[in-house]
């Protein structure tokens, strides 16, 4: 009597195992390069779908951000603070770097030119 084994063949767990070892690979470039390979990815296959054409025509026009005084307390809004409000002004918001690092001296050039052979040896007998 022959009995025909049920469930998944070796070739499809080999096939499975080669797209997980491939999805690992992907995440550890991503992680040694510093990029989203993952991210790219889908990135790049909404734009080839047209799918972010939609998507920008369904955003609506951001609106300014206003600051006001709602109920005592100063808001900071798009939407809560509107024009009849007396104490709304418009908050124009302007793009920083953030923390900069101090700029680094340059060497001056006498100090950085290697000393001499016959230099070095002088200072070695001044010892």
């Amino acid at each position: 009597m022959h009995h025909r084994q049920r469930g998944l063949s070796l070739i499809w767990v080999a096939i499975g195992m080669a797209g997980l070892a491939a999805a690992a690979m992907a995440a550890l470039f991503s992680m040694r390069y510093g990029r989203n390979f993952f991210a790219e990815g889908v990135d790049k296959a909404v734009k080839q779908s047209g799918a972010a054409a939609v998507v920008q025509q369904a955003a609506p026009a951001a609106a300014p951000l206003r600051r006001c005084v709602i109920d005592g307390k100063t808001v900071i809004s798009d939407t809560e603070c509107s024009n009849s409000n007396p104490t709304s002004k418009t908050i124009t918001v302007h793009q920083t770097r953030g923390i900069e690092s101090p700029k680094v001296r340059k060497p001056d050039p006498a100090d950085a030119t290697p000393q001499s052979m016959q230099d070095k040896m002088i200072e070695k007998a001044t010892r």
